[in-house]
């Protein structure tokens, strides 16, 4: 009998990938985000963690990927 796959090892990177989406979403258009900050986020690869850059903080970029791994580890 095959054993199920257990979320011990922490969420997989498809489920990090949505929860990354998500959380786009609900950061650019739920809240006041500039243009420029919404174009940086969009642009990045949602199968990689937040990164600061030109629009993107550092403090910003740590929260938002924070949110997403909690999106991502709910059940």
């Amino acid at each position: 009998m095959a054993r199920r796959k257990t979320r011990a090892s922490g969420p997989s990177d498809e489920s990090l990938r949505i929860a990354r989406t998500i959380t786009y979403y609900q950061t650019c258009l739920d809240a006041a985000v500039p243009h420029e900050t919404a174009r940086e986020l969009w642009a990045h690869d949602m199968t990689r963690p937040f990164e600061a850059g030109e629009h993107v903080s550092a403090a910003m970029a740590q929260a938002l990927e924070l949110r997403a791994r909690q999106e991502a580890a709910q059940p």
